[in-house]
């Protein structure tokens, strides 16, 4: 059901941590004059509408419930045009069209929450360095762009995991732009458990329904993602030993990352790409330690491994198809997808200069080869 008008207040008003008196104060009117206007039995004069505004810190909008109202099938052919502009593989030119097309229904739609998440989400795309898709002309405008949607999603959003994520995306680019009081008071906002997911607590709700298929699945993809955040906080240890050069527990850390991978996927005909991490593929990363300890044999091999893996591994990927593994067997989540251009994401970890000193021998030669053929 809609908010009154008197509700809004109401509900603006605790949430500012505001009494009555405080906010009859500042407005220069009764606390009787407040009562009235949450109790619906009164409406504040026009003239006290941008003040109210101006305290709340909303947009008049706000007060007449206006937020994140719009046409629902409009808004989802707006992002079904928006997915369309991306190509197969996604280029950095389409993820620019696509948010470009978001952000026209955005005008339409002003603050209308799944606009707003899916302009964040495609922003931090751009906008993150690290990323693939990174515009160095556009990311630092989509970045302060990304700052007034995260915080009409986190003022007044509705979903948890909405309002988490958007503080998740400040956190990586305000610490990416190196403004980082910003992120670590972003940061604060999450709980310490990890524990605390949307899948988890559905397994429980299941688990008393006595639907055990329904409750396996939700803990399977509860199991799927800490196996993923595992996979990221190995592999993030391992870049700060070998950013603090201490190479044998860098390839240590991501031998055990490859180790974990294999533990679980060890009955797989097809191994999804779980050692494709933000930090770069593990693979690659335990051929630069390796190079670092003077182990050019052995860097060669983890190259080898990657190469295959783009070249062979990928080819057989078919979209719908399950893992084998009961961890993962019925988990809500996609492993095989071929978003992306291989051959090119390769060309460009085998070019890097690190791996200059042997670029000439036989083994690099035939890892470029495979590349080159795809």
């Amino acid at each position: 059901m809609k908010e009154t008008m008197g509700q809004i207040i109401k509900r603006l008003r605790k949430e500012r941590g505001f009494t009555q008196e405080e906010l009859a104060e500042q407005l220069g009117v009764t606390f009787q004059a407040v009562s009235k206007w949450e109790n619906d039995t009164g409406m504040p004069d026009i003239s006290q509408v941008i003040p109210l505004a101006t305290v709340f810190d909303v947009s008049t909008d706000v007060l007449f419930g206006l937020y994140g109202t719009s046409n629902a099938e409009e808004v989802n052919q707006i992002i079904e045009e928006a997915f369309a502009f991306l190509t197969d593989p996604v280029t950095k030119e389409t993820v620019k069209k696509k948010y470009d097309r978001l952000h026209e229904g955005l005008e339409l739609y002003p603050n209308n929450t799944a606009l707003l998440m899916h302009c964040l989400e495609t922003g931090i795309s751009l906008a993150y360095p690290a990323n693939d898709m990174y515009d160095p002309k556009n990311g630092e405008a989509i970045y302060r762009k990304c700052i007034s949607e995260a915080d009409l999603v986190i003022k007044y959003g509705k979903n948890t995991t909405d309002v988490l994520r958007a503080h998740m995306i400040m956190v990586l680019l305000h610490a990416a732009y190196g403004n980082i009081e910003e992120a670590r008071s972003h940061a604060d906002c999450f709980p310490w458990r990890a524990d605390m997911t949307i899948h988890e607590m559905k397994g429980y709700i299941a688990r008393w329904e006595k639907k055990y298929e329904e409750e396996s699945r939700n803990w399977q993809t509860d199991f799927m993602y800490h196996f993923e955040a595992m996979l990221d906080d190995v592999v993030d240890i391992g870049m700060c030993a070998y950013h603090g050069e201490k190479y044998d527990v860098a390839a240590e850390c991501f031998r055990q990352g490859l180790s974990m991978i294999d533990l679980v996927c060890k009955d797989e005909d097809v191994v999804p790409n779980f050692h494709k991490r933000e930090a770069g593929d593990i693979h690659i990363l335990l051929a630069r330690a390796y190079l670092k300890t003077g182990d050019r044999e052995k860097a060669l091999a983890e190259l080898q491994k990657a190469a295959e893996y783009d070249t062979k591994e990928t080819a057989k990927f078919v979209y719908g198809q399950k893992m084998k593994s009961p961890l993962l067997h019925d988990a809500y989540f996609n492993f095989y997808w071929n978003g992306m251009d291989y051959k090119a994401a390769l060309l460009k970890k085998l070019n890097d200069s690190c791996f200059d000193d042997i670029r000439e021998t036989k083994d690099f030669q035939e890892s470029m080869n495979m590349a080159n053929k795809m």
